[in-house]
């Protein structure tokens, strides 16, 4: 259900964008998603299509690229990605079943996740935000990449 909430923040942000720099005409907009929160993309696209009406976006088609976190252990400084305890995810999963607490809040994985290395929770992730990774906007009859 929060892939709506998630739809609705992009497309004000690329119109309140749009509106700072003059753009008429919105082509696509590329957001990068965690990939612990799994949203579904499809209801994503569906929101996105929805409420887009009525704006520069109303033509615009949203890709999605999901970005793995990489996680320090602040402990002993190992460095690991989402593949190095995807078996800790798997249990989360298993334990609390498809809502489970990473996927609606991708920001406490430091409180579910442990170092593989040392078994620390005391871990920082990077690259926990949805972003807009760019934006094509059409003017004067071409396209261009913005971002």
């Amino acid at each position: 259900m929060h892939e709506w909430s998630v739809a609705d923040a992009v497309i004000r942000t690329v119109v309140n964008w749009a509106s700072e720099n003059h753009v008429t005409q919105v082509k696509k907009v590329k957001v990068g998603i965690p990939s612990f929160s799994f949203l579904d993309v499809e209801i994503l696209k569906e929101a996105f299509d929805t409420m887009k009406g009525d704006s520069p976006l109303d033509k615009a088609e949203l890709e999605v690229v999901f970005k793995d976190p990489i996680f320090k252990c602040r402990n002993c400084g190992l460095t690991f990605s989402l593949k190095d305890v995807s078996d800790q995810l798997e249990s989360l999963k298993g334990e609390f079943g498809e809502e489970y607490p990473l996927h609606l809040m991708p920001a406490l994985a430091p409180s579910f996740l442990k170092c593989p290395r040392c078994g620390s929770h005391d871990i920082v992730a990077e690259t926990q935000d949805i972003t807009i990774d760019g934006i094509e906007v059409e003017e004067s009859g071409t396209a261009q990449t913005v971002g």
